[in-house]
């Protein structure tokens, strides 16, 4: 389904960090990557976005917390901004749900304007479609039993090279549980939102805080089963 064209004039109608962030975001210019964070229909289904992008913000990553349909704002904004020396860092989409279906398709629209991205991040997401080849990097966090909602690994477009990593939280000898999670709350949880925002901040060269050492990309999530229970905000 193509964005609406409510979204393409009026951007505040995609953009939702005015609402749900409190960190700045750093200048264009000075920003250590680009992250744009697609939620699913229905805004508030996808908790805790809003949190991710402050800390992405605070680690020095340009961050915006959007509504699914803001796929096209997102591209349109990335190739301006590129095109006057900004944002030229690493690029990073997060999707949840139809965010993550319209994050592959902003990967995609990226591809054909000449840009790379480096890591797309799925949570959830049902019928997605194929991974283009301008991305470096695709991860689809999902649970597979017990469940109407199909969520289903990722796979990759014709003649694309790069790397895919499907995580079945349901899958035997998991280290990442998924009891208690389903698909309204799966982005409410801390332990995953940290995980997201590791991936991203090892694009940036972000050093930890817990080891002062630039984060390395992870093979799992951290563990859930330490995670406090969901929030909202």
């Amino acid at each position: 389904m193509l964005s609406s064209p409510v979204s393409w004039l009026f951007p505040a109608a995609s953009r939702l960090g005015w609402a749900t962030t409190t960190v700045p975001n750093p200048h264009p210019a000075e920003a250590r990557a680009a992250a744009y964070l697609f939620r699913g229909s229905g805004t508030v289904f996808s908790p805790g976005f809003g949190r991710l992008c402050d800390r992405l913000r605070t680690a020095g990553v340009w961050a915006e917390d959007l509504r699914c349909v803001g796929d096209r704002w997102a591209c349109r904004h990335l190739v301006a901004d590129r095109a006057v020396g900004r944002l030229v860092g690493p690029v990073a989409l997060v999707g949840h749900s139809r965010g993550g279906r319209r994050a592959l398709a902003a990967a995609a629209r990226l591809g054909r304007a000449g840009v790379a991205v480096d890591l797309v991040v799925c949570v959830d997401v049902a019928f997605p479609p194929p991974v283009p080849g301008n991305v470096r990097r695709a991860v689809h966090l999902y649970r597979s039993r017990w469940r109407a909602y199909p969520a289903r690994p990722l796979r990759p477009a014709l003649a694309a090279g790069g790397r895919i990593e499907n995580v079945d939280l349901d899958a035997p000898g998991s280290p990442t549980p998924g009891r208690g999670l389903h698909h309204l709350n799966i982005t409410g949880c801390t332990a995953l939102q940290a995980w997201v925002a590791e991936q991203i901040e090892a694009l940036a060269g972000v050093a930890s805080e817990q080891s002062g050492d630039p984060a390395e990309p992870l093979s799992w999530p951290t563990d859930l089963r330490k995670n406090e229970p969901p929030r909202t905000a």
